[in-house]
């Protein structure tokens, strides 16, 4: 790995682990002469905001508001003077870091900053480190992260597909407009065409620069069903159903859909979800991870597909992950028709999808069996199959019982 991969990954790995000192970069580089972008966004949305209350109506509302305005400056005051201590040719970490805390801190509080996000969500305003900073603490705070971290772990994502989960940020998957909560059950056949994907990246994946305030980086997104039968060895492989690579994303891509045309490098195209008849619910995984460079990746095949040695193959690791999501799917009697489709039509079997059955005592113990455990097998079945006669055997003679007795009947009559 070359000196410059090394760096651009720890720099994508500072922001993952928040530590946005890269943010303010471009900004404190231009302080001199340009304010903030969040300052310029607390001017304009300002006109747009009006106090609630009018002045006078409540002292104590006044007074909030007097002190928000102060403290406001105060800090701004701080901020320019951190920012005159900047050297572009030679940036110190632990400026930078503290310029993006103080810039923060000064709009974190701003009633119009407020009025913007909560109106928007950020939209169109995440080249601006206080949007980014509430989008991430919303998806912190209201639940986002925790319920997805929850369904990756009780569904065993980790150890199954990766070794670990690092923080990640949102990855939405959404269909007919209605978002789908992670880990979710979804009939097969409204995924006939790729849902809507997109992610809000809340740090920049390497350093600013006044020619590139909100800097690129590539991204390879994967989905993958880690349930796929195996009838070599009676167990499941990982089978890929979209594959695309050199994604470019910056914090400004929140809007773009993920399995757009045109965008990236799409080397598997989009084959929908097909459960099985008689396997266990699938999972169908999303994964977006940062790429060091340009993806080498060319010839993949979907069948017998292992995500690590793919990560290993293209210099990635499990802390490259910058966005997951999962969905669930089973085979059911309306779903079938659709599920043999997709073997027909997409993956060439005439026939139709498979039928699974009860997997075989051999298969389940181990095989081959030991002779002991084959003998006791075999016992189980003798005793099973006598069993079985016996009661047969009890069945017809309660039957011709009650056959003997109405004939009886009959003849009294």
């Amino acid at each position: 790995m070359s000196a410059r991969q090394v760096t651009s990954r720890l720099i994508a790995r500072a922001g993952s682990s928040r530590q946005p000192f890269g943010a303010v970069l471009s900004r404190a580089a231009s302080s001199s002469s340009a304010s903030s972008p969040s300052s310029s966004s607390s001017s304009s949305s300002s006109s747009t905001w009006q106090p609630v209350l009018p002045p006078g109506t409540s002292p104590a509302y006044d007074v909030a508001l007097s002190y928000l305005s102060s403290y406001q400056s105060t800090t701004l005051n701080k901020l320019k003077k951190l920012q005159s201590k900047f050297d572009p040719s030679n940036p110190d970490p632990a400026l930078l870091q503290r310029i993006d805390k103080m810039e923060v801190e000064a709009y974190a509080n701003d009633p119009a900053v407020r009025r913007v996000f909560k109106e928007t969500g950020g939209k169109g305003e995440m080249g601006k480190a206080i949007y980014r900073w509430l989008g991430e603490q919303q998806w912190k705070k209201e639940g986002g992260i925790d319920l997805l971290m929850q369904r990756l772990l009780q569904m065993n994502i980790v150890p199954d597909l990766l070794p670990t989960i690092p923080p990640t940020a949102p990855l939405t998957l959404t269909l007919n407009s209605s978002s789908i909560e992670p880990g979710s059950f979804q009939p097969p056949s409204s995924f006939s065409s790729p849902p809507t994907l997109k992610s809000q990246i809340f740090h920049h994946p390497s350093l600013p620069s006044s020619s590139s305030p909100n800097p690129e980086a590539l991204h390879t997104l994967l989905v993958i069903d880690p349930d796929a039968p195996s009838h070599e060895t009676h167990s499941f492989d990982q089978r890929v159903h979209y594959l695309k690579t050199d994604i470019p994303l910056s914090v400004l891509s929140g809007d773009l859909d993920l399995f757009g045309n045109g965008l990236g490098k799409e080397l598997l195209s989009w084959e929908p979800p097909a459960p099985e008849q008689g396997t266990p619910k699938h999972r169908y995984v999303f994964l977006l991870f940062r790429q060091i460079s340009t993806s080498t990746s060319t010839d993949v095949s979907r069948d017998t597909f292992d995500l690590r040695s793919y990560l290993s193959q293209q210099d990635l690791v499990a802390e490259d992950l910058v966005g997951i999501n999962m969905v669930r799917a089973k085979w059911s009697l309306e779903e079938n028709d659709f599920i043999n489709s997709v073997y027909t039509n997409q993956r060439g079997i005439k026939e139709g999808a498979p039928v699974y059955g009860k997997v075989p005592k051999e298969v389940r113990y181990g095989y081959p069996m030991s002779a002991k455990r084959q003998r006791i097998e075999e016992a189980r079945e003798e005793a099973y199959g006598r069993a079985v006669a016996e009661l047969e055997g009890l069945a017809e003679d309660v039957e011709g019982l009650s056959l003997s007795h109405g004939e009886e009947e009959k003849h009294k009559v």
